[in-house]
């Protein structure tokens, strides 16, 4: 992990009225090392290895207080997880995941093109813009 996410992850938890504990660092770090996603349970093996062992429902536990803060993105296609590639960033991020070999692509709603605010509201709805968008690609080295 870098130093900048760390401290934005100290910064985040201070706004938040948070706990930065030592689980809760130890799981970003260990996700923030990560070039893909990562499931909780396979992330409770790697910790299980390096002699720092948690139970699932905190790493859970853990995972969510991550993603509330926007420090993580839960993948919900692939029921895993991976540390968002630009935190300070106010706009919708759009996870492009490969179907084959789960390379992230991150970027935003404006770079791909994509209005969140007329496409919903011609169907009477509101786009809830605290989340991200997922969309399944295949990337040129999987093609």
């Amino acid at each position: 992990m870098n130093r900048g996410l760390k401290s934005l992850a100290v910064e985040r938890c201070y706004e938040g009225g948070a706990s930065l504990t030592p689980q809760r660092l130890l799981i970003l770090k260990t996700i923030g090392r990560r070039k893909k996603p990562i499931s909780a349970y396979a992330l409770k093996d790697i910790l299980d290895e390096k002699g720092k062992p948690l139970n699932i429902a905190t790493i859970y536990r853990v995972l969510d207080f991550w993603c509330g803060l926007k420090m993580v993105h839960r993948l919900a296609a692939l029921n895993k997880y991976v540390c968002c590639a630009a935190p300070k960033e106010k706009h919708t991020h759009v996870i492009n995941c490969c179907q084959k070999c789960e390379t992230i692509y991150e970027s935003c709603n404006k770079e791909m093109g994509i209005d969140l605010s007329r496409g919903p509201e011609s169907l009477g709805l509101t786009f809830a813009g605290n989340s991200h968008l997922e969309i399944p690609v295949i990337c040129l080295s999987c093609s």
